[in-house]
């Protein structure tokens, strides 16, 4: 049976989570055999991570982050604004096409499907976005936050998304990660994106938590993510 690595990490500074992913991708890109690496982690303190080429002042209130206390860094990947608070984020770094496929839709279908598995292993009946879903462009050019719409192949209960994921591509390998809320603060979000109205996040978006009867933990989330993975793969983990 095909063997995959597997990390579990505790809360980490997003500087720190964001460089891991990028050193798994460049391993991933250096190996000559196939190789493939899912990491489960979580954040220190509340961080904004930024697609690989947005700015800054496009994107964020930077006072506002700066008097709260909430860290900005950029991702290895592209997107948009993403709010990391109480979640579980993952990793999943691969040179193997035989598992994943080559292009980009094919890799996030693999893996959409694998955690919606994990999220209804814990009671959330997620599905797949078919088709993405564009947000209206915000005032004075401003970048509207990754959760305001759905791409395709991204995760959804009752039609508002609850992982949010974007990807990298190498010349060889690919790196895709993602955030799955627990709980999401809508308002702090809108404040972070300078959206004057925060209701169109309530309408799009929710926390895992808001659909369970009882509160899922991280770690309980962890542990249905690898059984479904393992399940869906036909792969064993190892540490």
């Amino acid at each position: 049976m095909t063997s995959w690595k597997l990390f579990v990490d505790g809360p980490l500074s997003g500087a720190l989570n964001m460089s891991i992913d990028d050193r798994l991708l460049q391993e991933a890109e250096g190996s000559s055999d196939p190789i493939t690496m899912v990491r489960l982690y979580q954040w220190e303190r509340p961080t904004v991570s930024l697609g690989r080429n947005q700015k800054p002042e496009a994107a964020v209130d930077l006072e506002f982050c700066r008097n709260q206390g909430i860290d900005i860094v950029h991702r290895p990947t592209g997107g948009r604004a993403v709010l990391h608070e109480d979640e579980l984020t993952y990793a999943i770094v691969s040179n193997d096409t035989s598992l994943f496929g080559e292009g980009v839709y094919a890799n996030y279908k693999r893996i959409a499907e694998a955690l919606a598995g994990g999220l209804n292993r814990v009671g959330a009946a997620a599905a797949l976005v078919p088709e993405t879903r564009h947000a209206t462009r915000m005032p004075d050019g401003l970048d509207p936050p990754c959760f305001l719409s759905p791409s395709r192949y991204e995760l959804t209960i009752a039609g508002r998304k609850v992982a949010g994921s974007a990807q990298r591509r190498l010349r060889r390998s690919f790196l895709q990660h993602g955030s799955i809320p627990l709980t999401c603060d809508r308002d702090k979000l809108a404040r972070v994106t300078r959206m004057a109205d925060p209701s169109p996040l309530y309408q799009e978006m929710a926390g895992l938590n808001e659909f369970l009867s009882m509160p899922v933990t991280a770690s309980a989330l962890v542990e249905a993510l690898v059984s479904s993975f393992q399940s869906c793969f036909e792969i064993e983990f190892r540490l």
